[in-house]
């Protein structure tokens, strides 16, 4: 232990890195701009932090969104396409599809967190009714319309379990080429949320996840990683309040929603907007900073279920005869991420 220690430089009073650290590198994302913006589908279980995410996807002007589907996850799937359509609405986006995808997984227990985001997904604030319902096709048959149609490759932005995205990959082999990039909301290669392995929209499907991470389609795992770095507090109430639209009033009562629910167990009132980060990745260039992982899902039924397995060690990888898979985000300029969600809901009505 003695030699190992020289030999890596761990400081032993600080102890063993939580995961293995790997080099940051230039993102292989593509990257929306106001010129050019990236042609972009949501998939969501809204959801606390989906409402903001979605709120970006809206507002900035680098993406363009065709489409938000729905899959069970942070609610039920019922509730999370009603919500779907509900914040379009309220963020004037009334003309964006919305389609509605998978109840739960393609194999396992049906996974909720209702505990965190409230029965209904948005904790207690209610919106009102929609006044469209959503697309009759469902959510993949959408996604493979639109991606099919669509003149340049299109990016997906999965923020929840990803049974949709694997039940598309399955579908529709053929237009994996048209996808320009997957840039997820799950994972972590440290520790996870649901369990001590597994971060949630793993865990809710990873018979899903591992058909995604084996596609060969570019992605970008935005994992506990990062997005427990991209917090706000209180102090963004005010700068939501100085705002004139109904759309920064909501987003204020949803994070105190979650500020009162962290304080309650115990964490402090701040809250991660883990969703949002995988948008604003594909509209701002700098803002996360990525390492490349070969990432292994554990599909097995025991206690490490749901895990994201990264290895970067170039020897090992080697040895075993694979190749990165996944950028995985690692850093983020935090107080810039709390500039840019103030920003975005400035553009919103």
């Amino acid at each position: 232990r003695r030699v190992l220690f020289r030999s890596m430089s761990v400081d032993p009073k600080v102890g063993w890195p939580t995961f293995q650290h790997a080099p940051l590198v230039a993102r292989s994302a593509p990257l929306g701009t106001v010129a050019r913006p990236l042609p972009l589908i949501v998939d969501s279980d809204p959801g606390l932090d989906d409402a903001l995410a979605i709120a970006a996807a809206v507002a900035r002007p680098e993406l363009n969104l065709l489409a938000v589907t729905s899959v069970g996850g942070n609610a039920d799937v019922h509730h999370c396409t009603e919500n779907a359509l509900r914040l379009l609405q309220l963020y004037g986006a009334s003309d964006v599809p919305v389609a509605e995808g998978a109840v739960g997984p393609l194999s396992g227990p049906l996974e909720r967190a209702t505990e965190v985001h409230g029965e209904g997904g948005l904790g207690k604030t209610v919106l009102p009714p929609a006044q469209r319902r959503p697309d009759p096709e469902g959510a993949v048959a959408l996604m493979a319309r639109l991606i099919a149609a669509s003149p340049e490759p299109v990016a997906v932005a999965p923020i929840g379990p990803l049974t949709n995205i694997a039940l598309l990959i399955r579908s529709y082999p053929h237009l994996a080429s048209k996808i320009s990039h997957l840039c997820l909301m799950g994972g972590s290669v440290g520790e996870g949320n649901s369990s001590a392995s597994a971060e949630f929209n793993i865990f809710a499907d990873p018979v899903a996840a591992e058909i995604v991470f084996l596609s060969g389609i570019s992605i970008t795992m935005i994992g506990l990683d990062v997005t427990h770095h991209a917090w706000v507090d209180r102090s963004i109430l005010p700068r939501l309040a100085a705002l004139p639209g109904r759309s920064a009033k909501v987003a204020a009562e949803l994070l105190t929603y979650s500020f009162e629910r962290s304080a309650g167990w115990g964490q402090g009132e701040r809250m991660a907007i883990h969703d949002l980060v995988a948008v604003l990745h594909l509209a701002i260039p700098d803002l996360v900073g990525v390492a490349r992982y070969y990432i292994e899902v554990d599909a097995t039924s025991g206690p490490a279920r749901g895990r994201t397995i990264g290895d970067a060690w170039k020897h090992r990888l080697v040895r075993d005869g694979r190749v990165p898979n996944a950028d995985v985000g690692l850093t983020i300029d935090r107080e810039r991420f709390a500039d840019l969600l103030v920003d975005t809901y400035a553009k919103l009505p």
